[in-house]
């Protein structure tokens, strides 16, 4: 289950992650839309794209928790997964860290990196939002930690608002961030990638003992590195050893068959799909 926030900055020491709507005054009927202590009312706007919003805002907390509810109902195991959707519009004026006149129009999350001081900028984008400054008050999510959209403050809300739901069977802690977990301040330091395992840390004491806990890596991330001097690092391993952690995980999104000179068959014969997948690709051979 996706549940997005939107970030604002490809600096990370300027980028705040926080929900947003599509419009700031609709009228709603079977829930109102809130997130945590964030109202209709006081929650920004997402960006407009040809009079039209350029994303679809983020679902009320409400809205989650009876989305949980319903899918451990049908039987299915849930996985809650946080996600950052980069809400920075064509006719920006942010300073690019790769060198542009801008920033890229809606870019991927994976291109937020440090604009400035790596340590620095870490720690700003990171935050300092604890587990002890929420709270839940039924299926309410309150917040009185630092006035900060942070990125803490974004992933330790779903972490109470998944127990709020009842629990989860896997959770998130973030995906595809490869711009700052490959953040290299040398000797073997990797910045976020220790604010990641010190946030693992942090929601594992929000979740019950039976959610599984992990980070989605980006196939680019997820390996080997290899900064300026020759090292050969492997930034991730700390955070897949800690025992916070339950499992490596990598984002994957692989063809299940090849469809070349089959275009014209029933896409939904499900024999010859079945058929296809058996057939070995990427597992037992592949096209030079």
């Amino acid at each position: 289950l996706v549940v997005a926030w939107f970030g604002s900055d490809l600096r990370s020491g300027q980028c705040q992650i926080r929900p947003k709507v599509e419009g700031a005054g609709r009228e709603t009927s079977g829930m109102t839309w809130t997130v945590g202590p964030v109202t209709r009312e006081d929650a920004e706007v997402v960006s407009q794209l040809n009079g039209r919003p350029a994303y679809g805002g983020t679902p009320c907390d409400a809205s989650v928790l009876a989305a949980i509810r319903d899918l451990k109902a049908r039987g299915l195991r849930v996985v809650l997964y946080p996600f950052i959707l980069m809400d920075i519009p064509p006719d920006n004026s942010l300073p690019d860290p790769y060198g542009g006149a801008r920033q890229a129009a809606f870019p991927w999350r994976g291109r937020i990196r440090p604009g400035g001081a790596l340590a620095t900028d870490v720690a700003t984008f990171t935050g300092t939002a604890a587990p002890a400054d929420f709270s839940r008050a039924g299926d309410v999510i309150g917040y009185a930690g630092p006035d900060e959209w942070s990125y803490r403050r974004f992933v330790l809300h779903h972490a109470h608002l998944a127990e709020a739901a009842g629990g989860v069977d896997a959770f998130l802690i973030g995906s595809e961030m490869r711009g700052l977990t490959l953040a290299h301040a040398g000797g073997g330091s990797y910045p976020f990638v220790t604010a990641l395992k010190n946030l693992a840390t942090a929601v594992r004491s929000v979740l019950r003992p039976q959610t599984r806990v992990s980070y989605a890596a980006d196939w680019s991330e997820y390996g080997a590195h290899q900064p300026a001097g020759g090292e050969l690092r492997f930034p991730l391993d700390p955070l897949w050893a800690d025992p916070a952690i339950s499992m490596v995980a990598i984002d994957n999104y692989m063809p299940l068959s090849d469809a070349r000179g089959r275009e014209t068959d029933n896409p939904l014969d499900v024999a010859a799909l079945r058929g296809a997948i058996r057939g070995g690709e990427y597992f037992d051979w592949y096209y030079a």
